[in-house]
């Protein structure tokens, strides 16, 4: 990991505010998200590209791993911490183990550190076995895609094991990293896009939500300045025009190669909604919210809602038992028990009269001193069947998040 920090002393709470104040005018002046909610906050530069930054008991440190996003994302941050000190009043000092603003050598810190990790990252990728799976930069704390034999999950897409034998490492790093060179050049726009297309993008299905048509507009958006900027590279131009459909607007990219070959977006396939420790089987293109604790998985069409299910999480110091006074139901249309790999579940399915759903179960779901409670609206059952099928595929994994990432 190759990891820069500003951080530093603030005397006083209201050197604290006057910090935020300070960090938020250079972000302003520089187009770029900033955003604090009590002592913590974040800095969203690019795709994957966050500064985590916390201000608490008298102590300031903004920090960022940029081995993940590349050695362009490395220097923008040098040059904005460099503005954060500029602004003042509050002194805080840098501390960069690549030592940019010593020299300012873009190529000695890209040969010497990232493309050195490129280099180890690729032998690690190649040498996995038949049977491994992992993940790689996923910060993505609300799902997990479906793991595949001998690939790592990453923000780009799967890596497989064989695409990284004697991979040279320039065209590792073009295709890698997001922000490879200073300037934000096609490969940047082009990576931009493609992060968004398999982690965020719902497709067809964006137009029954306005958060995900903000994103397929970003898509078409940061795809058409890559074509600007180079005309020869490869784009991933059939997900493109099919988005330019969805959102009615004109095409712009046509004779290029298609990049990368075959299917591309995590949601457009079953993945595992994350909720605490439980990993829930559901369609990718849901709707995804939160309400307190409560989340919610919404499936729907162009008509109506088809499933609805809202999902809230318990915890006890001793042994969960069932709530049976929400499963013990005399005019019930179905019913289910079961255990699985040490996790018993019991539903209940009755009638419920209202003008978008047909049917409502209520699940319940117990490993050790943890319950998962699930309230399920479906529209017949057929979706009945789909989220039964959900039931059975839910898991509870408890892991640090260093034993899922390759170590380099």
């Amino acid at each position: 990991m190759i990891h820069i920090s500003l951080e530093g002393i603030v005397k006083t709470k209201e050197d604290e505010q006057t910090l935020i104040t300070q960090i938020s005018n250079v972000c302003q002046k520089n187009h770029i998200l900033f955003e604090m909610n009590g002592n913590t906050g974040s800095i969203f530069v690019c795709p994957c590209g966050v500064i985590d930054v916390q201000i608490d008991n008298y102590y300031a440190i903004l920090k960022t791993n940029t081995a993940l996003v590349g050695p362009g994302y490395h220097v923008a941050v040098c040059k904005l911490f460099e503005e954060i000190v500029e602004e003042g009043p509050i002194y805080l000092s840098i501390d960069d183990e690549c030592e940019y603003l010593e020299d300012h050598d873009f190529d000695r810190i890209k040969e010497n550190y990232f493309y050195s990790y490129m280099d180890r990252l690729m032998d690690s990728f190649s040498a996995m076995s038949d049977s491994d799976e992992a993940t790689y930069a996923w910060d993505n704390k609300s799902f997990l895609p479906l793991a595949k034999e001998k690939s790592v999950i990453t923000p780009l897409g799967y890596i497989y094991a064989y695409d990284c034998v004697n991979k040279r490492v320039e065209e590792a790093c073009k295709q890698y990293f997001i922000w490879n060179e200073i300037e934000k050049d096609a490969y940047f726009y082009r990576n931009s896009a493609l992060v968004s297309l398999w982690c965020d993008c719902l497709f067809e299905k964006s137009i029954f939500d306005e958060k995900a048509l903000s994103i397929a507009k970003s898509i078409c958006n940061a795809l058409e300045k890559a074509h600007e900027l180079d005309k020869e590279l490869a784009l991933p131009v059939d997900e493109y025009q099919l988005l330019c459909k969805v959102l009615n607007r004109p095409i712009q990219i046509f004779d290029v190669d298609q990049y990368p070959s075959g299917d591309i977006g995590y949601r457009k396939n079953h993945v595992f909604y994350v909720y605490g420790n439980w990993f829930i089987y559901f369609h990718g293109n849901a709707i995804q919210s939160y309400d307190g604790h409560t989340m919610t998985l919404e499936l729907k069409d162009e008509e109506s809602s088809l499933i609805t299910m809202k999902i809230t999480g318990y915890k006890n110091n001793e042994k969960m038992d069932f709530a049976y006074r929400y499963l013990n139901r005399v005019d019930s249309l179905d019913n289910v028990d079961f255990e699985s790999e040490d996790i018993h579940v019991k539903s209940v399915l009755h009638e419920l009269n209202d003008d978008t759903h047909t049917l409502y179960l209520h699940a319940q779901c117990i490993k050790d001193n943890e319950m998962l409670m699930m309230n399920v609206e479906c529209s017949d059952m057929s979706y009945y069947q789909q989220v039964l099928t959900t039931l059975e595929n839910i898991q509870m994994i408890q892991f640090e998040k260093s034993e899922v990432d390759v170590k380099i």
